[in-house]
């Protein structure tokens, strides 16, 4: 449908495994799709290195880089809008800031003009709709083009339930947020009104009688609790009110779970701040817009990001991992800490194809990946009662050797472990640690019953709380803190004992940092006093 097109670079995506090909897509579906501009001049720093976070660490506002993208990115966007135009398709959205163009028109046109071949799948769970193989666009955008989301709609990762009911009020019962907060002396007496902290959702919603009872039995305050629903059509401005979308409680499904877990985890370490929840659906082009619209919300301007969500890196094409990375380059612009949970699925990341993988975003160098334990209280029978790598054998802490970044500037130096796929040293993923095992638990309540949670999605929240507490102390949030945790591996307790093998492969804990439980879970009063000084880049 055009002259000259180019194959987009990194766009391939194989067909999602372990799902059935149903059919083709119907050409009369209308599709939304988003795409991500970059300048035509190549980065000249490897992601993470220390020029690029030298790079990355110079001042400016919102406003400020919003003038700036104007510059740098609007030829980008009215290449895209005159072929667009050219080919009646829609024009959505245009918003240099987060250096997007949302375009709509049949399958039918888009795929004749971007090149891309869809399918329809089914997992077991549900049918989505697939792209597969990679992408060829017209010559004339191609060199402004980093990324193009929303063709594909297959999940970004497929939660199991992780709830189990509360067994009484002896051992095993589960531990209140608060009480695992208070195994870390993270200290809950500090002034946090002025905080905001945001959660990335993924579908599901949450019930406020829920998260009343969680903080009534545990004394504490409540927060203020904002529902934000991202939306790809059309652009809602932050705070403005939506429909179709939102806050959509499921009566207790995983989603549901896992907007409890973080949600109450959050609101008992943050009494009286304000909480942002940013819903979005389920996809690769959901979970990166719901990320770069809450960086860039300046309304409820969240300092703190918590995101229980990922999936193995080899799911995520190379452009959409790129897209990914811009928009977490851009959190570090703009002071945003913005942390993952890095799985639940031990060093294979749930597969079974004979290799070690660790979870994106979680393993990007602009992230602040959460790995999991089993405290003490949890295991009575270790030698010393100490608390351990999370392994019930079944699952447990995410963690390992990246396949896809090199070593960021703030983990060199330390003693990383060979890739047990391919010898070599790269990112090595978590970068810290907290509670996450099924015993003792997180208790949180769910559809009115007080139920036990586990799993790397309840750190990232904790972690999310700790970094918000020392941002009260300070004049300025932190933003990305990875320089300065690694700089202060004494404010860490490590994890010495445990693994997060596979039928052997791969990862074991030992002294210092490891990639089972990174530098180790937090020392809390003195984490957050030093924090709340310290000078950050």
């Amino acid at each position: 449908m055009t002259d000259q097109k180019v194959q987009l670079a990194g766009s391939y995506r194989a067909a999602p495994p372990d799902a059935t090909y149903v059919g083709e897509v119907d050409p009369d579906e209308v599709i939304v799709i988003t795409v991500y501009l970059k300048r035509r001049t190549p980065d000249a720093f490897q992601a993470g290195s220390a020029g690029d976070l030298a790079r990355l660490s110079k001042p400016i506002t919102r406003r400020a880089l919003a003038t700036q993208r104007k510059r740098t990115h609007g030829r980008a966007a009215e290449r895209i809008k005159k072929l667009a135009a050219r080919f009646h398709v829609a024009v959505l959205d245009i918003d240099l800031s987060q250096r997007i163009v949302v375009l709509e028109a049949t399958a039918r046109l888009l795929t004749g003009i971007l090149g891309a071949t869809l399918r329809i799948y089914d997992d077991g769970h549900s049918r989505f709709r697939a792209r597969v193989g990679a992408m060829a666009v017209p010559k004339e955008i191609a060199p402004w083009v980093r990324a193009i989301l929303g063709f594909d709609q297959r999940p970004v990762s497929r939660p199991v339930p992780r709830l189990t009911a509360l067994a009484g009020a002896g051992a095993g019962a589960g531990l209140w947020p608060t009480d695992v907060a208070a195994l870390y002396g993270i200290p809950l007496d500090r002034d946090v009104s002025k905080v905001c902290v945001g959660i990335i959702a993924l579908g599901g919603g949450y019930l406020a009688t829920d998260l009343a009872h969680a903080l009534a039995a545990m004394g504490r305050e409540a927060p203020k609790v904002i529902d934000q629903a991202v939306t790809i059509k059309p652009a809602v401005p932050a705070g403005a009110a939506t429909s179709g979308a939102g806050n959509q409680f499921g009566g207790g499904t995983v989603p549901d779970e896992e907007i409890a877990l973080d949600l109450q985890i959050l609101a008992s370490l943050l009494p009286k701040a304000r909480i942002v929840v940013y819903f979005a659906g389920n996809t690769i082009q959901s979970m990166v817009g719901a990320i770069n619209q809450a960086i860039f919300d300046d309304v409820n301007r969240p300092q703190v990001l918590s995101v229980s969500w990922g999936s193995a890196e080899t799911f995520w094409s190379s452009s959409a991992r790129d897209a990914m990375q811009g928009v977490l380059a851009d959190a570090k612009r703009l002071n945003v800490t913005v942390l993952f949970a890095a799985g639940d699925q031990l060093a294979t990341g749930g597969l079974n194809d004979g290799n070690a993988h660790v979870w994106f975003p979680a393993s990007s160098p602009y992230a602040l990946s959460c790995g999991g334990t089993q405290p003490a209280s949890g295991n009575a029978g270790a030698a010393g009662n100490e608390e351990i790598v999370w392994n019930d054998g079944t699952s447990g802490t995410g963690g390992g050797i990246s396949d896809v970044f090199s070593v960021p500037a703030f983990q060199t130096g330390l003693a990383l472990p060979p890739s047990v796929n391919d010898g070599a040293m790269r990112r090595g993923v978590p970068d810290v640690a907290a509670a996450a095992s099924g015993t003792p638990g997180y208790r949180i309540v769910l559809n009115g019953a007080v139920v036990i949670k586990d799993g790397t999605s309840a750190a990232a929240p904790l972690w999310a709380g700790l970094i918000a507490i020392a941002n009260a102390g300070r004049d300025k949030p932190l933003g990305f803190v990875n320089s300065a945790l690694y700089s202060n591996a004494a404010l860490f307790r490590p994890i010495e004992h445990g693994n997060n093998r596979v039928d052997g492969m791969g990862y074991d804990a030992g002294a210092g940092w490891n990639a089972c439980t990174g530098l180790g879970v937090p020392k809390g009063a003195d984490l957050v006093t030093a924090l709340a000084a310290i000078l950050v880049a």
